[in-house]
């Protein structure tokens, strides 16, 4: 074609190869443009029989009094014949640039402010077609041109009503806008409308965002059209989760699988677009460490330690208890003791939860004897309506922060949180954490959000998956973190703990918000030491988490009381009908100045303090005067004094031998080496 003369245009280079036609820059009276040129055999029949006058001339008329910045300028169209074959040509103004698919490929990915700024001029454009009742039909990166003065050129739009596709598949060509057709295309091309480039917008901009597919790697134009009819696309969130709700709402809204689900006016898509740079407000916090416990049919001890003139700093209650431990939950409220709420969400994952009244009457659980699953959240609208139930079940009893939905992120076969196939757990949870301060703002809620996570411990020990999980939620909309990790406790290794300890101490300093580690024992002295926020654990019970708290049924009674002895550093198991072993602890020797001088101790006998209400009124003495110590301390200092801690109780448990053996104190070894190791590490 270079050369050749198209009434009066001049064929100067060829510029690129489309689905059905090539570009050529082109010379007229000194003045470049760019022409079009395909096959008269790949068009409708109905413009060849009668070029002239016919619905298709008429609508690419309309085509050429389109006049807008962000769309190419249409300057003729006509047929010439060469070589005995006849073509069809479109006239168009000539732009320098490149188009966004040669961009995309270029940079991988665009950030969210370069995003923001073309997909405005993208949606814009696209608009302006629309008010000519024209619909582009074949919207896509190739035909849209980013000029090197930063305009956004929308290009081909309604030239695809020209084109008979089934004369061009049936020679066996390829064409790529399927990557970009709605449903409704691959069903009925014919009753479309302008929320099929909507849809198309829609794959674009997943595409600018994390340069991939939202239907995943396809080997077959059949395989891709059944998941664009059928299949869930997969969530911008696990390409990059740090992006923001409203991004990924916007994508899931244009993405659906029914037109009148998708957007319907322009102002909708450009308001999403404007609030994607918006910041969250983070909740001011008062920073010194804290203890939070987490409260089970304790009316009575918490009634009687108030009375005696002492405080609970926080309080961590459990909504399956709401109905048969009404009395619990008032005395928190009707004393101001501040407490947030357990919405019980992780325990609905497992089977077990339909055996638990308190669970079963939430409404947010699932129906019937079914657990929840991933398939429960396969839309925004059903994650959304899950987020308001949940949220408005804690609401009803005016907590002093609102903790997110979580689950367990991965199961006993999968180690990885990182995912990029597929929707799992902890994406889901990422979703309904920004939904919650979506539905938060949206009420003019204001209260701290706390985002719940819970994990495997072996996660964390990967530098992989520990760097992901960083990343992923120092960039969340919370201000607080509850981090529940299966499993951390006395027998956890130096390498878990190691990294347990390191993950939470950077994620609190690389955000600045307070970081509370979920149902941990005297290891959680050990965080705050590190100068972590909080932690969590019951009246000398509920000391760690590990999953099959929740898989598998427990047993209702507990044969052994807690007796804490702080300068063992843990918790006894005193059997309650044989209280032989407090015996042969504080009657020895070397036990005897363990005996608590506490005021619920205080003039007992060995025996009488191993009773339920003293040992959980004891616990909380001593737990609230360990915290004040560690308070009054700065991070290197708490440090030192922890570790002078675990010297004394080492020379303790070797003294009381035979009572403990070697392997019952091992972990105080552990806990000094980590000390050492992770202020190297931290720099502390």
């Amino acid at each position: 074609m270079i050369g050749l003369n198209v009434n009066g245009y001049k064929i100067k280079e060829f510029r690129g190869q489309g689905s059905f036609g090539s570009v050529y820059k082109c010379e007229k009276n000194n003045r470049e443009y760019a022409i079009k040129i395909f096959s008269l055999q790949y068009v409708y029949a109905e413009f060849k029989n009668n070029p002239e006058h016919n619905r298709i001339t008429q609508e690419v008329e309309v085509l050429r009094r389109v006049n807008h910045e962000n769309i190419v300028k249409i300057y003729g169209y006509g047929s010439f014949i060469n070589l005995n074959i006849e073509y069809l040509y479109v006239v168009m103004e000539y732009l320098n640039g490149k188009n966004l698919k040669e961009t995309i490929e270029e940079t991988g990915k665009f950030d969210v402010e370069r995003t923001s700024q073309i997909s405005k001029q993208i949606i814009i454009g696209l608009d302006q077609i629309h008010q000519k009742d024209i619909i582009h039909r074949d919207l896509k990166p190739e035909n849209i041109f980013l000029t090197t003065d930063g305009t956004i050129k929308i290009v081909d739009f309604g030239l695809s009503k020209l084109i008979d596709f089934s004369s061009i598949t049936s020679t066996g060509a390829q064409i790529g806008s399927p990557l970009y057709m709605a449903p409704e295309q691959i069903k009925d091309s014919k009753n479309i409308d302008y929320r099929s480039d909507y849809y198309a917008f829609g794959i674009i901009l997943f595409e600018m965002l994390t340069g991939k597919h939202p239907y995943g790697d396809v080997s077959s134009r059949e395989q891709l059209f059944y998941k664009i009819i059928n299949e869930k696309p997969l969530s911008i969130l696990q390409f990059d989760p740090s992006l923001s709700n409203t991004i990924d709402n916007l994508i899931n809204k244009l993405l659906e699988k029914s037109n009148y689900k998708r957007p319907n006016k322009i102002s909708l898509i450009i308001d999403s677009i404007d609030t994607w740079d918006k910041e969250y407000k983070i909740a001011s916090v008062i920073f010194e460490p804290t203890f939070f416990l987490r409260v089970y049919n304790e009316k009575k001890v918490l009634k009687d330690f108030n009375k005696d003139g002492y405080n609970i700093d926080y309080c961590i209650y459990p909504i399956n208890h709401q109905n048969r431990q009404k009395g619990l939950l008032k005395h928190l409220q009707d004393n101001q003791i501040p407490f947030m709420i357990d919405p019980s969400t992780m325990r609905l994952a497992y089977d077990t939860f339909a055996d638990v009244k308190g669970l079963v009457e939430l409404p947010y659980s699932p129906e019937g004897y079914n657990k929840l699953e991933l398939n429960d959240f396969d839309d925004i609208e059903k994650k959304q309506n899950y987020v308001n139930l949940v949220i408005n079940e804690q609401l009803k009893h005016n907590p002093t922060a609102i903790i997110t939905p979580f689950h367990m992120s991965n199961n006993s076969n999968l180690m990885t949180i990182k995912n990029e196939s597929r929707e799992d757990w902890f994406l889901i949870d990422i979703k309904l954490l920004k939904e919650s301060k979506s539905f938060l703002d949206n009420q003019n809620i204001d209260l701290p959000l706390v985002g719940g996570f819970c994990i495997k411990t072996d996660i964390l020990t990967s530098k992989e998956e520990q760097e992901y999980f960083l990343n992923v939620l120092s960039g969340l909309p919370c201000d607080y973190y509850l981090i529940y990790v299966d499993c951390i406790d006395y027998s956890s290794n130096s390498a878990q703990l190691f990294h347990y300890i390191k993950t939470l101490y950077l994620l609190q300093q690389s955000t600045g918000k307070p970081v509370i580690a979920g149902r941990v024992n005297t290891i959680g002295l050990l965080l705050l030491s590190f100068g972590i926020h909080g932690f969590e654990s019951g009246t000398a019970r509920f000391e760690s988490f590990y999953e099959g708290l929740y898989s598998e049924k427990s047993e209702p009674y507990n044969m052994f009381v807690m007796y804490y002895i702080p300068e063992l550093l843990r918790n006894i198991a005193v059997k309650r009908k044989d209280p032989s072993k407090i015996f042969d602890i504080l009657e020895n020797k070397a036990g005897k100045s363990l005996r608590c001088e506490c005021p619920y101790c205080k003039g007992k006998n060995p025996d009488e303090v191993v009773v339920d209400e003293i040992t959980k009124k004891h616990f909380l003495y001593r737990r609230q005067k360990e915290i004040k110590e560690i308070q009054e301390l700065a991070i290197p200092d708490r440090l030192s004094f922890f570790k002078e801690r675990i010297e004394n109780a080492l020379e303790y448990y070797k003294n009381l031998k035979p009572v403990f053996k070697t392997d019952d104190y091992a972990f105080l070894s552990i806990w000094k080496k980590i000390i050492s190791d992770l202020r190297v590490e931290l720099k502390l």
